[in-house]
């Protein structure tokens, strides 16, 4: 395969015009121009995306979004004067939560890099080839997640139709609290985590989408935010209040009760699901082992995943909370239990945390 010739300078495309199909605008943040061209026509070649502008470093993104507007940023890591990783938080909110794919050749399959990023607020990331030869598979891979992040930017302009909530009557305990997610989910259990009372001691499981090779550093950052221990889930071993336990990326989080005391069962198997870990085990088995006392949290991801676990835990009686259309990176998993009429509240993560303290903590 050849290397594509660089452009002799960053090209901007004008906004489509308003009778035209919704076209995504797409913004290039990386110092190498080859680089840069050789993604914009990759860009390009996708029906429904235009290059808004190709810029080689942070600040000039910044300055670009002062003034302009974009929809999804591809963002290199390694940049002169200022990293990709270090401006990410703030082109989010220059943005205003433009979809960030950070596209570097440090976010290999379980890099500390990939895993920083994605707590930072990143939708998704995509290693770049080693050399300056992009092969079909890369294109591809980029396309789908183009494809992932701008259907979602649209949805989160648009007007959300009314989507009933479920009225649920707070017991005198919260035994457990199972947080699900996946795409763009990582920085939102940082926000949720973080705004949640001390003063909510109930066990806290999470299942997030990942290889098993990102859970050890995912298990780091969670425990980097110092506010409550954090152990990659074990088999067998006792739920402790106040602890939170996350789900390994070669298995599905359990529970098993014996007499009074909840374990860790480690599942190796789940019928009718594409992922592993799964949300459903994780949401049933705390239906099971705690009724209307456990509470589900479903955060950003894509696709359906914990709709039927969901559904067990709204049978039992449980709150089931999910984070809302505009905060999501992808509005999948949360939306499909809010359109079939099973949360019971609808916040951005700081919200929902705050939300539990209300319903569940005793006036101070």
């Amino acid at each position: 395969m050849t290397i594509l010739e660089p452009m002799t300078a960053p090209r901007r495309i004008p906004l489509p015009v308003r009778d035209a199909l919704p076209v995504s605008r797409v913004l290039i943040v990386d110092d190498s121009l080859v680089m840069r061209s050789i993604v914009q026509r990759i860009v390009e070649a996708a029906p429904g995306f235009s290059v808004c502008a190709s810029l080689p470093s942070a600040q000039a993104a910044l300055d670009f979004l002062a003034r302009d507007s974009a929809d999804i940023i591809l963002l290199d890591i390694e940049m002169p004067r200022r990293s990709g990783l270090d401006a990410l938080p703030d082109l989010i909110a220059a943005s205003h939560r433009a979809r960030i794919l950070v596209l570097s050749s440090h976010c290999r399959e379980g890099a500390p890099a990939t895993l920083k990023a994605l707590a930072l607020g990143a939708s998704d990331t995509l290693s770049k080839p080693d050399q300056q030869l992009y092969p079909q598979s890369f294109i591809t891979a980029l396309h789908d997640k183009l494809h992932v992040l701008g259907d979602a930017a649209r949805f989160s302009r648009e007007a959300m139709p009314p989507v009933p909530a479920r009225p649920v009557i707070t017991h005198s305990t919260l035994d457990c609290i199972a947080i699900g997610s996946s795409t763009g989910g990582i920085s939102a259990i940082h926000e949720f985590l973080g705004a949640l009372d001390p003063g909510i001691d109930a066990p806290i499981l999470v299942t997030q989408h990942l290889p098993a090779d990102f859970m050890p550093f995912l298990v780091r950052h969670i425990a980097d935010l110092g506010l409550r221990p954090v152990h990659l889930a074990e088999d067998g071993a006792v739920l402790q209040r106040g602890h939170i336990y996350c789900a390994p990326g070669n298995a599905h989080l359990g529970l098993r009760a014996s007499g009074e005391t909840i374990r860790v069962a480690l599942i190796p198997e789940w019928p009718r699901t594409a992922y592993k870990p799964s949300v459903d085990p994780m949401f049933t088995a705390v239906a099971r082992c705690f009724g209307a006392s456990g509470a589900g949290v479903m955060l950003s991801g894509m696709g359906a995943d914990g709709l039927a676990g969901a559904h067990l835990l709204a049978d039992e009686g449980a709150p089931v909370y999910v984070q809302d259309a505009q905060s999501s990176t992808v509005w999948g998993m949360p939306g499909a239990i809010a359109r079939a009429g099973l949360a019971s509240v609808m916040l951005p993560p700081a919200g929902i945390a705050r939300f539990i303290a209300d319903c569940w903590l005793e006036p101070k």
